[in-house]
């Protein structure tokens, strides 16, 4: 690729080393033969484009670290050589979920819940949400009522594609027992009346601030680093998310099932969930020796 050439010159030009030139050589080989293999027109990439890319890298079984700087690396080169970088900041910033997986403990997640239970019930009801269909943050919180679903007395949840992280719709089910699970259902049908159905489950109505408020994701996160202050946990969506997938480990599902469910376009992903928390498993086991 001509454009590559014309970079590395740019780079010798402004002094790096011969050793750190060699370095990007090698990350831009990478997107050098993802983009023949794809047979592009140009530069100009896509958002999809990009997720392309990311998943190609993945399947070399590089760490997230090494696709982090490919990616800052093929950014530079696109957009010194003219073309567009059309990703958002989500796509080269994301870090290792399997890798940092930590759901949380049986006790951890009573406490959570007991605790918001009685001190904040829209929190209560999202983070059921999060752990009981296994959710992302963003699914989650773009969910409507008619996105919970009964089939064969069985309750799923329904992600529309242009709310999943992949452009992908899927279905996953309610992992809840006893009185959580009650609560959700309840707080769920009483966002089917007519005033509420075209809202957002996470639309309510403030009592101190008195007016009409929307969870997004900057909320939630300032709400749940108070909460772990408070609780002496570390509270991320996410790790409700790990806590779905480690309760469907556990039950002895397929991988196959569970990638379904959690919305893994590859399932070596899903795989590498079940190494990290079965080793966890063998881990607590020894602890017993």
């Amino acid at each position: 690729m001509q454009e590559i050439y014309g970079y590395i010159l740019k780079l010798k030009k402004i002094g790096l080393s011969e050793s750190s030139i060699e370095t990007y050589k090698i990350q831009l080989k990478h997107f050098e033969e993802w983009f023949k293999e794809k047979e592009l027109p140009n530069l100009n990439l896509s958002e999809k484009d990009v997720l392309d890319f990311v998943s190609y890298l993945k399947s070399k079984n590089l760490s997230p670290n090494t696709i982090r700087q490919i990616l800052n690396r093929v950014k530079d080169f696109v957009e010194h050589a003219g073309g567009q970088w059309n990703a958002s900041k989500r796509v080269y910033r994301e870090r290792s979920k399997v890798e940092s997986a930590k759901p949380y403990s049986e006790m951890e997640l009573k406490k959570i819940f007991n605790y918001l239970k009685d001190n904040n019930k829209i929190y209560y009801y999202l983070t059921l949400t999060l752990y009981g269909f296994g959710l992302r943050i963003s699914e989650a919180l773009n969910l409507l009522p008619s996105d919970i679903i009964e089939k064969e007395s069985q309750i799923f949840v329904r992600v529309r594609p242009e709310n999943a992280k992949f452009s992908k719709s899927r279905e996953a089910p309610l992992i809840l027992k006893d009185k959580h699970r009650d609560n959700l259902i309840d707080f769920i049908l009483s966002r089917q009346n007519p005033s509420l159905k075209d809202k957002t489950l996470f639309t309510y109505y403030n009592d101190v601030q008195n007016r009409i408020v929307v969870l997004n994701r900057m909320a939630v996160k300032v709400y749940f680093h108070k909460l772990s202050k408070i609780l002496d946990i570390n509270i991320t969506a996410h790790r409700f998310r790990d806590s779905y997938v480690s309760y469907l480990i556990a039950k002895g599902l397929k991988p196959s099932t569970v990638a379904k469910w959690l919305g893994h376009t590859d399932i070596n992903t899903t795989l590498r969930y079940y190494t990290k928390l079965t080793e966890k498993d063998e881990l607590e086991e020894l602890k017993k020796l």
